[in-house]
């Protein structure tokens, strides 16, 4: 028994080390870049897997100095195409966006990012309506602010040592071993075909339907929580852009059958109370885009593209155009007015619009 047992430990250190260095060589969420080889681990298919687990190690590990940072949900880092923001700002852009953030988990992201790298210069925080739900604020908080601006164990050893990073580094590596060649998914403005519009935009309208607007309360409370970091930011020499991120016309629709319209414009109006900010979700050419599967402009109901996404980057770093607005508290009520005014209009003119969203919805 006893040589059984010394056989059966040395099969579980192989194992464990086995793990630790496949998971490190292949670098699933690409935090190590100890290599990064066509038709091995150069393409990254699970990065977004675990997110809020690798995005700090991410950082951390980052050696490159970091100029802007965008932070938000999933709303913003869609779009969000870092490379292109960099070239047309001449200035380092980074993503620390999380997919479904809450507002807390944005702040905590920033405030990390600039811990991290203190270098940072300006902070663009996009926010989501949904976010700013009472149910959502107070119980979507799944990060937590560094303790150490170095790795810390508690963050490598999921990274290296877990079954969970172990799958995604095998799916990682036969990706790589079936396409054999680079495939740069990170293009500035490719307009991709889309067969499964109509299959997006229905299950998003369904999840929004089923997890944020079914019980949706407004917490003002969320206001307080961004003039406290954008006091943060400040001492910090940081400047803060937000910015309402984009949604299609589909959603606002959503939002209206639940009744939520005026909770959507007290949410903006009460935005401008304490800060100015671009908004892109105001409805227009690019958010009124027909569902089909050459869309340019969204990917679903509340997704837009890398395409738009060029084009809002313009809004940021060289000069306005028509793909959103810059609100303040002089202006945002003729805004308002002007966008309620729009969304009437449309929902007039294209009742089969509604009708189908209902039909989704019901």
């Amino acid at each position: 028994m006893k040589n059984f047992n010394i056989f059966v430990l040395l099969i579980l250190l192989f194992f464990i080390i086995f793990t630790v260095i496949f998971n490190y060589i292949i670098d699933t969420f690409d935090i190590f870049k100890f290599v990064k080889k066509a038709g091995f681990n150069y393409n990254k298919p699970c990065i977004s897997k675990q997110e809020r687990m690798t995005k700090i190690p991410q950082l951390k590990l980052y050696k490159d100095k970091i100029d802007y940072i965008f932070v938000g949900s999933s709303k913003t880092d869609w779009w969000l195409n870092p490379r292109y923001h960099s070239k047309i700002s001449e200035k380092n852009v980074y993503s620390m966006a999380l997919s479904s953030s809450s507002i807390q988990e944005s702040i905590i992201m920033a405030e990390n990012s600039v811990l991290i790298h203190p270098e940072i210069k300006r902070v663009y925080f996009g926010l989501d309506f949904f976010s700013f739900s009472s149910n959502f604020y107070t119980t979507a908080v799944n990060i937590e602010k560094i303790s150490d601006k170095n790795l810390t164990k508690k963050e490598v050893m999921p990274l290296l040592l877990s079954f969970d990073t172990l799958q995604y580094s095998i799916k990682t590596l036969f990706t790589n071993l079936k396409q054999k060649t680079i495939q740069d998914t990170d293009l500035d403005d490719t307009v991709q075909i889309n067969p499964k519009a109509e299959h997006y935009f229905k299950s998003t309208i369904k999840k929004y339907d089923r997890d944020y607007y079914s019980d949706y309360a407004l917490n003002k409370e969320a206001f307080e929580e961004l003039v406290e970091f954008s006091d943060f930011a400040k001492t910090n020499n940081v400047e803060v852009v937000y910015f309402v991120t984009p949604t299609h016309i589909i959603d606002i629709i959503n939002l209206k059958e639940h009744g939520l319209e005026d909770e959507y414009y007290e949410f903006k109006k009460l935005l401008a109370d304490y800060f100015d900010y671009y908004d892109l979700s105001l409805i227009s050419e690019y958010n009124t885009e027909a569902v089909s599967k050459d869309m340019k402009y969204f990917r679903d109901a509340v997704h837009a593209t890398k395409y738009l996404g060029t084009i809002f980057a313009e809004n940021f770093y060289i000069k306005p155009n028509n793909s959103a607005a810059f609100i303040t508290k002089n202006n945002v009520e003729a805004y308002i007015k002007s966008d309620k005014q729009n969304l009437n209009n449309y929902i007039s003119e294209n009742p089969e619009v509604v009708k189908r969203v209902k039909e989704w919805i019901d």
